[in-house]
């Protein structure tokens, strides 16, 4: 029967590390960091030069947002335009952090590389809401302007996702700044076109790479969703295609293609894409590290994160996005820092140690990746190194991590599972042993029970057929003493005499009936009381004489047998149970009476060398044969002369019953023609208590 369990062995599904895909991934993006340049274009230093660190550049903030160029170089304030004030010298690029005013840029530009090629100025980050840039025309000395940000369509403006503006060389620019995202500008002058091309192709390559790399890995976290289908690997999923969008949106690429209705929801999307990663962020660490575990608190943390960021989504479209713009960098932390802390958590409770050091790894990237982006978003500090793609990178880093630890982590639980699996296939097989074992010992006994409900009901036909002989021959035995009683007393009412031996004799004749009921209805109720539940011996010291004149008188009422009585070498006294043995001892004697002819009885009694108790009762009737000794002491059996005898074969097999109650025996030996001597033994027997 175990080859049922057998068969769940024949295929075993092996499930392969699925970790090689994110780290492929992180590899291309190792090589996309490595070739990104450092600045916006791969040209020579003297054709591409950064604002603030190749080329001086100026700050100048206009709260009321209400200043023109003429104005911002005024030197004093007119009755219609108020002083400008002083312009503040920038050693690096801007980073003003979050402000709601209006910022002005003033650099020169430098000579062209060929006299009469334009110079170029190519700004970052794109999602700057309105950029405009202002030069002196040469003939007319008018200022003019080029219009570019994330509220500008697409139509009306150069078509490359970042803003790009023609300068004329040698002459001064002035920048207008008005966003509602954090207040950057990262420009760097090109000399020639030729440069600005090839910065645009080396940028674009890079990208493509990366986004090539972070697709990839997107679809087959997708893949791997749909298959396994667990929270882990969706949440991960929606992670890492909210990031997509995210940079996406950050890079320019979706003001490329939004209709001009929409071009303000460009705007809006940066902030929101800002929000939902934080949400999404939390909502993945919480499926990831306290779904199911004791960490409460850090779930409910982790959700209060989710839900707050969720309804920071907001904030863009209503005009306020600004203002809380640190709630989103700082949940980016809280939540960083406790995926750390319930990493080490769970790394020194030694579970899942490998997948908890991947996440700690990618997670803690996360925090060290996230805190200088944080810093540099709100204006703290300034770095060299684009933080854009320092964020990009880390992204990927971490995506990458995360899915490998998600992945050898469902390896180690399929192998649990597998040996879980094994083990309980083991258990199956002996188990299907046990049932095995099981079922042919019930099958067992079932087939015994079956053989003790066949001759339960053998028995009970049996029972049945007994009964109804036995009250059969009860309604016959019973009326033949009754038949004497009724004949003896109808002669002494219808033939009154007084002559006394025919009253004697008579009375003999009655009384001896009454014995004969008296014997039927005590061999027929002994049997009741020797098969009830409890039944003990009611022994005492017992006159042996008396016991043996009392059966004799049987004898002495019969008027064809005479009596031989025998007690010389008896006991005195013996211990049994009076009523019982006078019982037996009565349908002995009876039977004598019964069967033998006319002629001697002898009844003798004696102890003899086994120290128990010998009672003899002799005939000299018509003796019986081996055949019919062997069954004579059956119940309801009456030998071969039950066409001439009024027995009902009850009396011997009471009397043998009686004497094995008493640790004896009844034994007979007997030859045709000669007649029968049935002996009955009684071993003596232990008086009860008076208490018991």
């Amino acid at each position: 029967m175990h080859k049922y369990s057998q068969l769940l062995t024949l295929h075993r599904p092996r499930l392969k590390a699925c970790g090689v895909g994110p780290w492929l991934a992180l590899c291309l993006a190792v090589l996309v960091f490595v070739a990104a340049p450092r600045h916006a274009g791969a040209a020579p230093a003297t054709e591409a030069q950064v604002l603030g660190w190749d080329l001086p550049l100026q700050r100048l903030d206009d709260p009321a947002g209400r200043l023109t160029p003429q104005e911002v170089l005024a030197d004093t304030a007119t009755a219609a335009a108020p002083a400008a004030g002083a312009w503040q010298p920038l050693h690096q690029p801007l980073n003003a952090g979050y402000l709601r005013q209006v910022v002005w840029l003033k650099f020169v530009v430098p000579p062209a590389a060929t006299p009469g090629d334009p110079a170029w100025l190519l700004a970052l980050p794109t999602y700057l809401d309105s950029v405009r840039v202002y030069q002196r025309d040469a003939a007319t000395g008018a200022w003019t302007g080029q219009h570019s940000g994330d509220y500008v369509p697409a139509r009306d403006k150069a078509p490359v996702r970042q803003h790009l503006f023609r300068l004329i060389p040698g002459e001064v620019a002035l920048v207008r700044l008005h966003t509602s995202s954090a207040v950057q500008f990262r420009g760097t002058v090109f000399a020639s076109t030729e440069a600005l091309g090839a910065a645009l192709a080396a940028e674009e390559g890079v990208l493509g790479l990366y986004f090539g790399a972070m697709v990839a890995l997107l679809l087959g976290i997708w893949a791997a969703t749909a298959v396994f289908r667990t929270r882990s690997l969706f949440s991960l999923a929606a992670l890492v295609t909210a990031s997509v969008l995210h940079v996406l949106n950050v890079r320019g690429y979706l003001n490329l293609v939004v209709p001009a209705a929409w071009t303000a929801w460009a705007s809006h999307a940066v902030g929101i894409g800002a929000f939902g990663i934080a949400a999404v962020l939390a909502w993945q660490i919480r499926e990831q590290l306290t779904r199911g575990t004791p960490y409460r608190a850090a779930h409910r943390v982790l959700t209060g994160l989710a839900v707050l960021n969720l309804l920071g989504t907001v904030s863009a479209p209503l005009g306020f996005y600004p203002d809380v713009a640190w709630l989103n960098l700082l949940s980016l932390v809280v939540g960083d820092v406790i995926a750390v802390a319930l990493c080490l958590k769970a790394i020194h409770l030694r579970e899942r140690a490998v997948p908890h050091a991947l996440l700690l790894c990618a997670y803690g990237s996360h925090l060290l990746g996230g805190v200088p982006t944080s810093a540099v978003m709100t204006g703290l500090v300034q770095l060299r190194v684009d933080v854009s793609s320092l964020w990009q990178f880390q992204a990927l880093v971490f995506t990458a991590l995360i899915a490998s630890a998600i992945f050898i982590g469902m390896v180690q639980r399929y192998r649990q599972a597998q040996q879980s699996k094994d083990r309980a296939i083991a258990l199956l097989a002996e188990s299907e042993h046990v049932l095995e074992d099981r079922i042919e010992q019930r099958t067992q006994e079932l087939f015994e029970a079956q053989q003790s409900l066949k001759m339960a009901l053998e028995s009970e036909r049996e029972l049945r057929e007994e009964q109804r002989q036995f009250f059969h021959m009860i309604s016959h035995e019973f009326r033949t003493p009754l038949a004497v009683l009724d004949s003896a007393a109808a002669q002494q009412q219808a033939f009154p005499t007084p002559d006394l031996q025919a009253q004697i004799d008579r009375a003999h004749q009655i009384r001896r009936a009454c014995r004969r009921l008296t014997s039927l209805v005590d061999s027929c109720l002994i049997s009741e009381r020797l098969d009830s539940v409890g039944f003990t011996l009611q022994a005492a010291p017992v006159n042996v004489a008396a016991l043996l004149e009392h059966a004799a008188q049987l004898v002495h009422w019969s008027p064809r047998h005479r009596l031989h009585l025998f007690t010389e070498s008896a006991p005195v006294e013996w211990v049994c149970d009076q009523a019982l043995v006078r019982i037996a001892l009565s349908n002995l004697v009876d039977n004598a009476v019964k069967y033998a002819r006319e002629g001697e009885i002898f009844i003798a009694a004696k102890k003899n060398d086994a120290h128990m108790l010998e009672i003899s009762v002799a005939d000299e009737g018509s003796g019986m044969s081996l055949e019919v000794m062997g069954r004579i002491f059956a119940q309801f059996e009456r030998g071969d002369r039950t066409d001439q005898t009024r027995g009902f074969g009850l009396g011997l097999w009471v009397a043998r019953r009686v004497a094995r109650l008493h640790g004896g025996d009844i034994t007979v030996e007997s030859q045709l023609d000669q007649g029968a001597c049935f002996t009955l033994t009684l071993a003596p027997q232990r008086m009860l208590r008076a208490d018991s």
